[in-house]
């Protein structure tokens, strides 16, 4: 490796390997294939390292005859469609060209250079701005192969690095310019044909318009402008594609899902940009493609109902929710006729059902997604009911209780369903928990839900569970984020006030557990699923252990019980028996719990715990996971 440096930097000095390419590309080739042995990875570290070198070394080319052949081949772009000769003219000029820049390369970091520049008066025979573009447009759709996934990648390369307000670019701020061509050219590649290269292609150009618009975002106080145009473009090529014919449509669904995530994206960025887009009735198609019921393309509806879950992201302080976003979750009607006919409801899309009337069942295939989308809705509505109108708030609570009646006629079959059945219900039963207890204009609302045994009977039964152990661990699990919330957050968010249930609540949820389970003791179901043969049982119960013991009267009722049977089947004995777990997994949940009841009541355990077991829990907090009791035995001496 020390001799390779020493070649290369013999070959050349440090500026001919800057601006001269190609006489330093001999010893990096060497250095590249002594570090990277692969020939594939070779290639790679080489292929980007000619982009870099090449933009640097073109930059500063001042061969007048490069200049005029761009100049001729731009000049030419409007004969092509007329005259076979200007079109073997410019594939010759392109072909010549390709040769004086290292190739297609080449040929792309010459004019992506000039294409953030404005064309102006003193430089008619320069190509630059939307003239480069115009050349770059028309090298993709003459050499697709050649020049598609090329141009797509390098530029959005070149995008991200010098539109991101965290980096500053190598270009002026001054000279970024962002035209309505260039927005139309990455626009169209997301409507290109379904192909294993598209993807990528199509992916390139979304991420290149997303960084635009946050930049112009960024840069204008969140006031973005781009993110205007580019909605407005992408409306237009979503009407184009609609008014295909119905077979073009199907195959055409891929771009449709496209436009819709880079939207969603957008909406995300803030409330203007999520005003926009339903001021000019964009998000009205995905509504209309995920809420008609039947239909025809289910696949493609599931698809737009999981870009509409994306809008419900309430807990990354990256996305907060904006009042304008909370407003169509929670408020628009058709959205919520939609979701609920797809659950069940006899209403459509232009009424609600009659609060008599019987519901249906579910859609077979949607159904299941339809739920989990109200489900996070009512998260949403909950956290931001004190943030909302008084109009959307009515709304809101017209939605809870309409998706409380859902749940009651959701009759889950196989095992899938079940599982979207329990995230549902316990999704919104810890919503209401946190707010319960609070001065809420939506605490009466959750109240009630809390206090639905049918609905919290039917969650947290574990008898039409007995021979499933892994949805038995589901609704432990389910039941421990209820009763804390916190032990499932990441250290980051622990600094941020997470609400917390009362000890009222969570004494109320350990209660039901027992009234769900033909009144058989909580601690004596939670502690035989820990004693269960199957590793996923025992790890739910550790995990509703560990929610119970982070508060001194939940520990206290744990301690309390005893069967009476004198065999040492008390949660203490349990707890203190560690020849009971045998798997790595279980040994760390089961200190977890060690290590929350100690640290969490520290200031009452002492008066809790006989003093030789509160010793032994402090050893092996201290020692950690693996640590084993070793027993005391005496040698025999006669």
């Amino acid at each position: 490796l020390h001799l390779l440096c020493h070649r290369l930097l013999q070959a050349s000095d440090l500026w001919t390997i800057i601006f001269d390419p190609i006489r330093s590309l001999p010893p990096l080739t060497l250095l590249a294939s002594y570090i990277f042995p692969s020939p594939r990875s070779s290639a790679i570290y080489l292929s980007r390292r000619s982009i870099d070198l090449s933009s640097r070394h073109i930059m500063t080319t001042t061969d007048n005859d490069v200049e005029n052949a761009f100049f001729s081949l731009f000049s030419s772009l409007n004969k092509l469609k007329t005259s076979s000769a200007a079109a073997s003219d410019a594939a010759a000029t392109i072909q010549s060209l390709e040769g004086k820049l290292e190739g297609p390369i080449g040929v792309i970091q010459f004019l992506l250079h000039r294409l953030w520049l404005v064309a102006d008066d003193e430089s008619q025979n320069v190509v630059q701005g939307d003239n480069a573009l115009s050349v770059l447009v028309h090298l993709v759709e003459s050499r697709p192969t050649k020049y598609m996934a090329l141009i797509s990648s390098t530029v959005r390369r070149d995008i991200e690095r010098n539109f991101t307000t965290l980096r500053v670019g190598s270009y002026d701020e001054t000279s970024r310019e962002v035209s309505a061509a260039l927005i139309v050219a990455l626009a169209k590649l997301l409507i290109g044909p379904n192909s294993d290269n598209q993807v990528g292609i199509a992916t390139d150009a979304s991420a290149s318009l997303l960084t635009l618009c946050r930049w112009d975002r960024d840069q204008n106080n969140h006031c973005s402008t781009i993110a205007k145009r580019v909605l407005s473009t992408i409306d237009t090529l979503w009407n184009h594609l609609r008014q295909q014919g119905e077979q073009q449509k199907r195959k055409l669904s891929c771009s449709q899902i496209r436009i819709s995530a880079l939207m969603i994206d957008i909406c995300l960025l803030g409330g203007e940009e999520m005003a926009f887009s339903l001021s000019k009735c964009i998000m009205d198609k995905l509504l209309h493609i995920a809420l008609d019921h039947p239909n025809d393309d289910p696949l493609l509806q599931v698809s737009a109902l999981d870009q509409l879950e994306r809008l419900t992201v309430h807990d990354d302080s990256k996305y907060p929710v904006t009042l304008e976003r909370a407003d169509f979750l929670l408020a628009n009607d058709i959205l919520r006729r939609g979701l609920l006919c797809l659950v069940g409801s006899t209403g459509d899309l232009s009424m609600d059902a009659n609060g008599d009337e019987e519901w249906g069942e579910a859609d077979p295939i949607n159904g299941g997604a339809a739920l989990r989308l109200l489900t996070e809705i009512c998260r949403v509505g909950v956290a931001s009911s004190a943030s909302v109108s008084e109009t959307t708030r009515h709304k809101f609570q017209l939605l809870l209780s309409s998706f409380q009646k859902a749940l009651h006629h959701f009759h889950p079959q196989g095992e899938l369903e079940r599982l979207s059945y329990i995230h549902a219900v316990s999704s919104v039963v810890a919503s209401c928990a946190m707010v319960a207890s609070s001065s809420s204009s939506v605490a009466h609302v959750a109240n009630t839900i809390l206090s639905d045994t049918t609905l919290l009977h039917e969650w947290l039964s574990l008898h039409s569970r007995v021979s499933q152990p892994i949805l038995k661990s589901t609704v432990l699990s389910s039941l421990s984020q209820v009763m804390e919330p916190t032990m499932w957050k990441d250290e980051i968010f622990l600094s941020k006030n997470t609400t917390r249930p009362s000890d009222n609540i969570v004494l109320q949820l350990y209660q039901d557990f027992s009234h769900a389970n033909n009144e058989r003791n909580s601690a004596e179901l939670i502690l035989a699923s820990a004693r269960s043969p199957f590793v996923e049982e025992r790890l739910g119960a550790y995990n509703i252990l560990r929610a119970l013991v982070s508060r001194g009267v939940c520990v206290r009722l744990l301690l309390l019980y005893d069967d009476g049977s004198g065999n040492g089947t008390g949660f203490l004995d349990w707890l203190l028996n560690q020849d009971l777990e045998c798997t790595i997994e279980g040994k760390k949940a089961k200190y977890q719990i060690v290590d929350t009841m100690l640290s969490q009541n520290s200031d009452l355990i002492g008066g809790l715990l006989p003093a030789n077991a509160l010793r032994q829990l402090e050893e092996w907090r201290r020692k950690g996971p693996h640590f084993v009791n070793a027993a005391q035995f005496e040698m025999a001496t006669e």
